[in-house]
């Protein structure tokens, strides 16, 4: 036995430099590829050979990176490593639970000392905009919302604490609205992906109708709304972030039956005639259907009786939300502060603004770095 074992080890100590060659030859064949729609993320290019990156290491570091990304049949090994792993019981990848045929992220542990300064930063903006409304919604992730659907022994941080220290950090000028239990209450409703870690569009109806009510309005109804699937095939980022397969959403917008004539502007674009851009749903980033992705500043002009200016600050929850505020104001100014760079005194000024709105989904709060800087603060 022991002889054949030798006689294996010796086969696959020569054959291995033969298949590490194979797998070099044919990736130098195969043109680079930009980004790994199962990861997520964007892969090494073949490095730039120079006598620099020789002397100083790099090239070999880039080389290394370069033949793990660009191995030809990763994105398979990957699928493969997500099927084993489940078969051998496991109960989480790269903190995304595997909850059957959902997939939940876990909560993400603040940046204390960033989330102050932006919470500091809310508060010092409100004060100076004292004229103006100020409202601030958190949404809870599924990890919260549908946390009995999660593997038992499941080791999840507690989100609801983080919320409720978010909260009551929050000057009592600034209209806090809590989705939590409204959210709960639909739990077992399509209010999340099961692919992705955003909210759909049920989850973000279920949220302003609960908004408005807390306002004094209590006709917002589904019966408002026209619905329309728009895609029956998307894959998210926790799909491709654990490297599932199998698991696929429906993506539905939602159409107010009494909607203003509107249009969108953007920065050195042709006004737009939709909020949605269907041109995504033939990409693997669908979601961003709803206002065509995370721009740095888009605004909507209406054609109604509202003299109110919205002026959103936001993540890409929000994108599937501006659907339902709409006819609640004769414009709207959505500034995204991850790739915004201007002055937003400006902004308030020019637009007239008479109401800021905050909504972000808590994970994306949490780690959040950009905020305070466009403040001012």
């Amino acid at each position: 036995m022991k002889k054949y074992q030798k006689r294996i080890k010796r086969m696959l100590a020569l054959l291995m430099p033969l298949f590490i060659l194979l797998a070099l030859v044919i990736n130098i064949i195969v043109p680079d590829k930009d980004i790994s729609f199962v990861e997520n993320r964007s892969l090494q290019k073949f490095p730039e050979i120079n006598k620099t990156s020789f002397v100083d290491g790099s090239f070999e570091n880039k080389m290394s990176n370069w033949f793990g990304d660009q191995f030809v049949g990763r994105n398979g090994l990957i699928h493969l490593r997500y099927g084993v792993l489940k078969l051998m019981g496991q109960k989480k990848i790269n903190d995304i639970y595997l909850c059957g045929k959902q997939l939940i992220e876990d909560t993400k542990l603040p940046n204390k000392t960033q989330l102050s300064r932006n919470l500091n930063a809310i508060n010092a903006f409100t004060e100076k905009h004292s004229d103006v409304d100020t409202s601030f919604m958190l949404i809870p992730n599924a990890v919260y919302v549908q946390n009995k659907r999660l593997p038992y022994f499941s080791d999840e941080n507690d989100q609801g604490k983080i919320m409720d220290s978010i909260y009551n950090t929050l000057d009592s000028s600034v209209y806090s609205f809590d989705a939590r239990k409204t959210l709960k209450k639909h739990s077992e409703e399509y209010l999340y992906y099961k692919s992705d870690h955003h909210w759909t569009s049920l989850g973000a109806f279920y949220t302003y109708q609960a908004w408005q009510k807390q306002q004094g309005n209590d006709d917002v109804s589904l019966k408002d709304y026209d619905q329309y699937v728009v895609s029956n095939n998307f894959r998210g980022t926790l799909a491709n972030g654990s490297g599932s397969f199998g698991i696929k959403d429906d993506i539905t917008i939602f159409v107010n039956k009494n909607l203003s004539d509107y249009y969108v502007q953007e920065p050195k674009q042709k006004n737009k005639g939709s909020i949605y851009d269907s041109s995504f749903l033939k990409t693997k980033d669908q979601y961003s259907v709803f206002l065509g992705g995370n721009k740095d500043i888009q605004r909507i002009e209406l054609n109604n009786n509202s003299k109110r200016h919205l002026l959103l600050f936001k993540d890409s929850y929000a994108n599937s939300f501006v659907q339902f505020i709409m006819n609640d104001y004769c414009s709207i100014t959505i500034v995204d502060p991850r790739y915004y760079r201007d002055d937003i005194e400006k902004v308030m000024q020019e637009d007239l603004i008479t109401d800021v709105m905050y909504l972000y989904n808590t994970n994306t709060f949490v780690e959040d770095t950009s905020l305070a800087d466009v403040l001012g603060e």
